[in-house]
């Protein structure tokens, strides 16, 4: 076992441990009840109209997001909070995890186990997947769950079969939700086989017993795309804009240096200036020779080690697609999230007794919960922003406002025209929305949660699930004859994407357009 970092008289108990993360759990389901201002975004919509066709998989993602708000609104209703509530739920388990795992790390100071978990709360790239329902949150648990259970191996030598099964499940049930999280997979073992005393036989053994793990689990994504032909091997390819993948290479590709320039600082963009600095001290504190006692740094030096060979597979991997595409900020989070063991480690020894250390803590609690109450109530100042005037114009922070807030008011003009149309033509319409994010926010925000239909593969832009669900085909024989309501974009990208015998923009607020006697699509899907 590890040696304690530091003897402190008085510690957190495990029971105020557990307390401060319900608390924490609870006020963040009273927000979203009571208190938060956003709409869905597109994402979280589509997720949810997922759940509503629940499937082995799907063509962008693995279950587990659909899986997990199924039962939370069938429990509490579809609503905006209950689609939400699984990514509290998920941040409540990885703050337990980090608990453990700090404590743990640390040769048993508590300590770190409460700044691990306060860590978890500040950053502001935290709070929002506990708040917003992304894959990113129950990404995040998984991903802790697999780097605890590996940190327990490699310090206890717990080297069986079954623990390398159980290593390999949390891995599985991770690309359930997201695919990267077979990045950790590397540096675990590294530091398995180099700090562990394994024979050959046995890292076989437990190599092989990792997989069968990662199988077992991840085999409903085996399943959904044997029979579906592989689409979202596609879509990965895609999304790094190489050749084989669902969206071709621009022709007049070209390389931005900027890619691969910016990718260093992502660690102040993400955990914020004072955490990264926290970050950069700890990796110090731990490699420094001779700076602290042998005895107190050896459990840091192994801690920092340890995320060290989980992190930098990650790090390395988007290095490269940074010569390809632009790396969005949320790609290497989870990387990130193991750090935050060894900043607490560190936090527990020096917080008290190193001022620097003291005032770039002060500063990342400061800072963390500044940004975290913008996060929280972003909409109110928006709006209030928007009611001054300059030399006599008021300032437009209308587009601002319609990422988070505001589309309930299309769903209403789409139930208007719809009304219209069906007094008119005496058949109910169809809906057809140009992007499946914002078919999947018309079917969350209009009454009755109808389906509506995606035609962005149609008009040349990506497939998406709506291509692959049964009830959302868009060349289904029984549509033909029947008027429809069409939403966004121009009325010529609809007339050469699908069939209709007149398409007119009505008066209606939005882009929103009503369309009579459907023959069919003008083509198939983009790159189907």
């Amino acid at each position: 076992m590890s040696t304690p970092l530091t003897n402190p008289i008085s510690q957190p108990s495990w029971s105020r441990l557990v307390l401060f993360a319900t608390l924490v759990l609870l006020a963040r389901i009273a927000y979203l009840i009571w208190l938060c201002p956003y709409d869905l975004a597109a994402d979280e919509a589509q997720y949810w109209d997922w759940s509503r066709r629940l499937d082995w998989s799907y063509y962008s993602k693995g279950p587990a997001i659909a899986w997990l708000i199924a039962p939370a609104v069938h429990i509490f209703g579809i609503t905006e909070w209950a689609v939400r509530l699984p990514a509290a739920l998920a941040a409540f388990v990885s703050m337990l995890i980090l608990a453990a795992f700090a404590t743990q790390a640390s040769g048993g100071n508590r300590r770190a186990g409460w700044l691990a978990m306060i860590l978890f709360c500040l950053i502001p790239v935290f709070h929002g997947t506990s708040q917003f329902m992304t894959t990113d949150g129950p990404y995040y648990a998984c991903w802790l769950a697999a780097a605890f259970t590996g940190w327990i191996m490699a310090r206890e030598n717990r080297t069986s079969p079954g623990w390398f099964f159980m290593l390999g499940s949390f891995i599985g049930l991770g690309m359930l939700c997201k695919y990267t999280v077979l990045l950790i997979v590397p540096g675990i073992l590294v530091f398995l086989f180099r700090h562990g005393s394994l024979s050959h036989g046995r890292r076989l053994a437990g190599t092989l017993a990792m997989i069968g793990g990662v199988i077992l689990f991840a085999l409903p994504i085996a399943i959904w795309n044997h029979q579906h032909g592989w689409p979202t091997i596609s879509h990965l390819i895609g999304a790094m804009r190489l050749p084989g993948g669902d969206v071709a290479p621009a022709s007049d590709w070209h390389y931005n240096p900027l890619w691969t320039f910016s990718y260093p600082f992502y660690a102040f963009a993400l955990l914020g200036p004072p955490a990264a600095l926290l970050l950069i001290r700890t990796v110090h504190a731990a490699y420094r020779p001779g700076g602290v006692d042998a005895i107190k740094t050896s459990p840091l030096r192994e801690i920092t080690s340890f995320a060290i060979h989980l992190g930098l597979p990650v790090f390395l991997f988007y290095l490269l697609v940074s010569f390809r595409t632009d790396v969005k900020l949320n790609w290497p989070t989870a990387a990130f999230a193991g750090f935050l063991v060894p900043i607490a480690c560190y936090l527990a020894e020096r917080k008290e007794s190193d001022r620097t250390t003291r005032l770039l803590w002060r500063w990342t609690v400061g800072l963390g919960l500044t940004v975290i109450i913008l996060i929280l109530f972003a909409p109110s100042p928006l709006r209030a922003i928007g009611k001054l005037k300059i030399n006599g114009k008021p300032i437009n922070t209308e587009r601002a406002l319609m990422r988070v807030s505001g589309f309930p008011r299309f769903a209403r003009s789409m139930e208007e025209a719809s009304g219209e149309m069906a007094r008119e033509t005496g058949k109910p319409p169809f809906y057809v929305a140009s992007t499946y994010g914002r078919a999947a926010l018309l079917a969350f925000y209009m009454k009755d949660h109808p389906v509506v239909y995606c035609a962005d593969s149609y008009r040349g832009g990506r497939e998406s699930s709506y291509d692959y669900f049964p009830d959302t085909n868009l060349a289904d024989p029984a549509l033909i004859g029947r008027p429809a309501i069409l939403f966004d974009h121009e009325q010529w990208t609809w007339e050469r994407a699908l069939y209709f015998q007149v398409i007119e923009r009505t008066r209606f607020y939005g882009r929103v357009y009503q369309a009579y006697e459907y023959r069919g699509p003008c083509h198939e899907p983009h790159m189907k």
